[in-house]
């Protein structure tokens, strides 16, 4: 504030309204500026004089209102003329002051001010008053610490997925449940909590509805966070896939992804129950909501869910019903989701695949059914991978377990087919998968599959781990993966094979036709599963302008700038680059040979090298591309975190609940790095404070 402002500032606000800390700052601000106040008397003109603020130690003056006042009558509410009115006319000046200065009203306000600072009256008025207020701010500490081992206890077991609540929770009760067992350990070794149980017998912090509010206010600054990372970020991508809980409830997962400083992020935000309403009018309608919530619609450029008509739909999808509000948030099927369809589709079209398929189905199902059979393979010292048919992964792992395992697994058959003490109709399933580990046609295409699995698996950990930076590694992995599947089409990778299935079981003897016929089956399998690539992956040319920053072509680049790249980012992403400026820091980054990394990287170098500024439209390119999900994974692995929180046990928490605790659970890493910031547990305890707990604001003090 400037001096010749203060006055009118103070007559503006209200002196009433300043807090006794700006009051005292304002002792020490007394305006003294220099006035053109004149007044015209008879043939006289009187004038300001500057010495009327030595003479008259309490004159102020106001330049904004040109007026003269007393400091202390204006601070203390003292005589109104010279308090608020102030003076403007110069005629008698002198007279008015000297009679002013000797005023009561005059002289009360001048001890008040010079009072002010040396003693807080109510401290004067009782000194019983200071001492209680001490004892408050003891009082207030010890709760606040109390509060802390509360917080610290819900936020360890939110992060271990524990449950809270226990059946009987009497003082009787062996077990009272995880967060009252946990304080009663906790206060067996300190001394405060132990005091607190014992004394307070009104507020103790264990009851249900004392853990919701903590829970949803841990909740409640995360989000906080989330929604000042969400400010930050350029661009933002919305993930959202479903599921069916323990309760029968579908549940839709909501995740945002985005760039800040340097790190990706993928933030959940929440479960949201769709079982009334899951067409793709009502799961958007949720979208639409947390869209508007968070304050993200200008920046949300992409959308990813998974293959279902209902969300992936050209016409009528729910992707198709954002991009109608949303113009730029371009739909990604989820590559995962893509691949297993692609493993699907040709188990489905081929015969002999779909046999081969459900007979490696039944390898599991007849172990696991039976502990004494399950005991046998525990015997022969291996286990078969448990049957997800959702999940191509599974067949994966079966196939490399079978291969593996294979004389091991063909001898725990074949025990059960010699030995008497078996029932007939185990007897009859266990013939069956012995004479399919004897057949040739499985057998090969036992080796065939394992083969295409060592491709495939390496693909769908790229897509479904989390720390992949960017589209373009997965895009670029998905083109090695058709490339190394047409590579494979030749007569060698049938020999090969071949020579694999006699290997495992010696029996076996291919003659010619065997191998023609296996080389038909092998040509129509690798021809449906490329095609099916090129089916599912055709949405990569909306994606040609990612490769701006496949490292691997600059040097290409550095000759021949791709000019079409650019028009399908302008097309795509209007008014969102400057596209000529792009064109010549690309043309720099293309030019220099010690910046060929991956986005990731690269944008790491520009963050840390300061140079965010100097390649702004690169920085903000970067920003996009890593912010585009390739797949839901983390959706999946959210879908998991629900299983595990709302089980079998704990299937009548309400929706609240269970996004708070899930976000506790997801965000484990935030959850860390914050509660060891002092002011994390401050905001969640100031919360908390605010609450409509019902006691809480007499007796509990904590503020």
């Amino acid at each position: 504030m400037e001096c010749s402002d203060i006055i009118s500032e103070i007559l503006k606000v209200g002196i009433h309204n300043y807090s006794f800390e700006h009051k005292l700052q304002l002792k020490t601000k007394k305006p003294t500026p220099r006035l053109s106040l004149e007044t015209v008397d008879g043939k006289t003109i009187r004038k300001f004089q500057v010495s009327w603020y030595t003479k008259y130690t309490w004159l102020a003056g106001s330049e904004n209102l040109g007026k003269l006042f007393c400091y202390y009558c204006l601070l203390f509410r003292g005589e109104k003329t010279w308090g608020s009115d102030g003076i403007s006319v110069m005629k008698n000046f002198d007279r008015k002051a000297s009679k002013h200065a000797i005023s009561k009203t005059h002289l009360t306000s001048q001890e008040q001010f010079m009072l002010l600072g040396a003693n807080r009256i109510e401290h004067a008025l009782s000194e019983g008053r200071r001492l209680a207020a001490i004892k408050h701010n003891e009082n207030v500490g010890v709760n606040r610490r109390i509060l802390k081992r509360l917080i610290h206890v819900v936020c360890f077991l939110g992060k271990q997925e524990i449950a809270f609540r226990g059946h009987n929770e009497d003082s009787s009760s062996i077990n009272k449940g995880n967060y009252l067992e946990l304080l009663d350990l906790l206060s067996r070794e300190e001394q405060l909590l132990r005091e607190h149980f014992m004394s307070n017998s009104v507020f103790k912090g264990t009851s249900s509805d004392i853990q919701n509010d903590l829970i949803s206010c841990i909740t409640s600054v995360l989000k906080t966070k989330i929604s000042n990372e969400l400010k930050k970020a350029n661009f933002i991508s919305i993930q959202a896939d479903e599921t069916t809980d323990v309760s029968c409830k579908s549940q839709m997962s909501i995740i945002f992804r985005y760039v800040v400083d340097n790190k990706i992020e993928e933030r959940f935000i929440g479960f949201f129950d769709v079982s009334k309403d899951k067409s793709a009018f009502g799961l958007s309608k949720i979208l639409f909501t947390e869209i508007k919530n968070w304050n993200i619609g200008d920046k949300l450029m992409c959308q990813t869910y998974d293959g279902a008509a209902v969300m992936a739909g050209q016409k009528n999808g729910v992707q198709a019903i954002i991009k109608q509000s949303y113009p730029k948030a371009m739909f990604i099927h989820c590559y995962a989701h893509q691949l297993n369809l692609v493993f699907l589709h040709g188990s489905k079209s081929i015969k002999s695949v779909k046999i081969f398929i459900s007979d490696l189905t039944m390898f599991h199902a007849f172990f696991s059914r039976s502990p004494k059979r399950s005991q046998l393979l525990r015997e022969k010292g291996f286990k078969l991978p448990q049957s997800c048919e959702t999940r191509w992964n599974y067949h994966s792992r079966a196939a490399a377990t079978i291969t593996t395992h294979f004389i091991e697994l063909k001898k725990a058959i074949t025990c059960v087919t010699d030995e008497d003490d078996w029932d007939p109709i185990t007897i009859n399933m266990a013939y069956g998968l012995l004479h399919k580990l004897s057949n040739f046609k499985f057998v090969y295409l036992l080796c065939l599959f394992k083969k295409l699995f060592l491709y495939s698996d390496h693909v769908f950990l790229i897509l479904q781990t989390k720390c992949t930076a960017d589209v373009q590694y997965c895009v670029n992995q998905i083109k090695i993966f058709s490339d190394q599947l047409i590579a494979m089409r030749k007569e060698e990778t049938i020999s090969i094979c071949c020579k694999s299935a006699m290997e495992l079981n010696s029996e076996l003897q291919y003659s010619e036709k065997n191998i023609i016929d296996f080389k038909i089956l092998t040509y129509e399998i690798l021809d449906s599963i490329i095609v099916q690539i090129e089916v599912r992956f055709k949405d990569f040319i909306n994606l040609k302008f990612v490769e701006f920053t496949n490292n691997t072509s600059f040097k290409d680049y550095k000759n021949n700038f791709p000019m079409d790249k650019l028009m399908e980012l302008k097309n795509h992403f209007p008014d969102i680059f400057n596209l000529e400026r792009l064109q010549n820091e690309l043309e720099i980054i293309y030019n220099s040979p010690d910046k060929y990394l991956t986005p990731k990287d690269l944008f790491n170098y520009l963050y840390k090298n300061n140079l965010l500024d100097v390649y702004q439209e690169i920085s903000k390119l970067l920003q996009l591309v890593l912010c585009i999900p390739v797949t839901t994974s983390s959706s999946e692995r959210n879908m998991s975190a629900l299983k595990r929180i709302k089980t079998f046990l704990r299937n009548s928490m309400n929706n609240d609940r269970l996004s708070n605790l899930s976000s506790l659970a997801i965000e484990k890493q935030m959850l860390n790095e914050l509660s060891t910031d002092p002011t994390f547990i401050d905001e969640v305890i100031d919360l908390f404070s605010k609450t409509k707990n019902r006691k809480i604001d007499l007796i509990y003090k904590i503020i």
